[in-house]
């Protein structure tokens, strides 16, 4: 249960927004919600929603820490009773105490070698931890006790247009797969033992947005088909639905998808045995099935003009496969999130902050 106590009296230890810290505790299974805010406003906040209570506890970081959470929250993740939340602008790893919303420790770009705009975070072992890069050829190794760097693994991947970028992280016995999504086509494997590139992965539609692995060791990955533009063509705009065999590095199956209008994501049932995609609306099909579905499982809202609000990030929660929906809106005004059960049965929905786009399930 998550209590907000009254305004401690006393001058906080840390100064920022010029308001008090609050006391928070929050115990049982609650839910943590990024909100990636825009870009340069930083505007990025954290959110906290008990499902027991449907009660919602808004900028919960900067109201416990008297601080600014940063620009451009990328993504949040639980290991142990700490909460790691990569600022990919501010170039800051915060790590939160996951009852209390307290600062831990942090990672910043002073105190690594490469790190840059760090995206993702995966963990290795209590005492190391890889963290991904928009900007950085390496992924950032670090230990996640002591919010110390430990070394830096280079990708080896050629600069396009600025970006070297690495994204999310799946593991697969010893090794560790990343996708490279700004202007790039691969995902590239991590031998872990010894934190080193070992192989790549080159797929024929561009831009590999996101990826889960399912029970049988298959990796999916989706991607957004990169971007067509007037002054140098990369890519068509077309997203495609991979299938990759993660032993062999076979792909089993490609299928084009729509256009999509907000940003492609996917996310996997507890077991691994269930898909769901966003791609407009969400879909969702068995890890056995060989095409996706022609309807969705559950459609956008839209809004009074008939357009379709966009859908902007998708995570089930481990415990029981609830689903909970990330709703952008229209990128502008504050987000809502809306809570399904296995079935597509919307149980709640309740207001975030701008632009929510990552769960994190305690």
């Amino acid at each position: 249960m998550l209590l907000a106590a009254s305004v401690l009296a006393a001058a906080c230890s840390s100064s920022d927004t010029g308001t008090p810290e609050e006391p928070f505790h929050a115990t049982g299974q609650g839910v943590f919600v990024l909100c990636e805010g825009n870009f340069n406003a930083g505007n990025s906040t954290l959110s906290y929603y008990n499902p027991e209570t449907r009660t919602v506890e808004n900028a919960v970081f900067q109201r416990a820490n008297d601080r600014r959470l940063g620009d451009t929250g990328q993504s949040i993740t639980l290991h142990g009773q700490t909460a790691y939340i990569a600022v990919e602008n501010s170039g800051i790893i915060w790590a939160i105490d996951a009852e209390t919303f307290r600062v831990r420790g942090q990672l910043t770009t002073g105190q690594t070698l490469h790190m840059m705009n760090p995206r993702y975070i995966h963990f290795l072992t209590d005492r190391k931890a890889y963290v991904t890069d928009l900007y950085s050829p390496y992924i950032t190794v670090f230990d996640p006790q002591q919010m110390s760097y430990l070394s830096s693994i280079s990708t080896h991947q050629p600069d396009a247009f600025g970006y070297c970028s690495t994204e999310q992280m799946v593991q697969h016995g010893q090794e560790v797969f990343t996708n490279c999504w700004s202007y790039s086509n691969k995902l590239l494997v991590i031998d872990t033992e010894q934190d080193a590139l070992s192989d790549s992965i080159v797929l024929g539609s561009w831009q590999p947005k996101s990826m889960v692995l399912d029970a049988r060791g298959k990796l999916w990955v989706v991607t957004d088909g990169g971007y067509e533009t007037t002054e140098d063509s990369f890519g068509d705009n077309i997203p495609h639905l991979y299938r990759i065999d993660a032993a062999t590095r076979r792909i089993e199956l490609d299928q084009t998808l729509d256009t999509d209008e907000g940003g492609v994501q996917l996310a996997t049932n507890p077991d691994g045995t269930v898909l769901y995609l966003i791609n407009n609306d969400i879909y969702r099909m068995s890890v056995t099935d060989s095409h996706l579905p022609v309807r969705p499982f559950i459609q956008a809202e839209k809004n009074a003009r008939g357009v379709r609000n966009k859908l902007y990030g998708i995570g089930v929660n481990p415990h029981n496969g609830e689903i909970y929906v990330a709703d952008a809106v229209d990128y502008a005004q504050a987000g809502v999130v809306r809570r399904y059960d296995a079935e597509g049965t919307l149980l709640d929905q309740f207001r975030v902050g701008i632009n929510p786009n990552g769960f994190a399930f305690k």
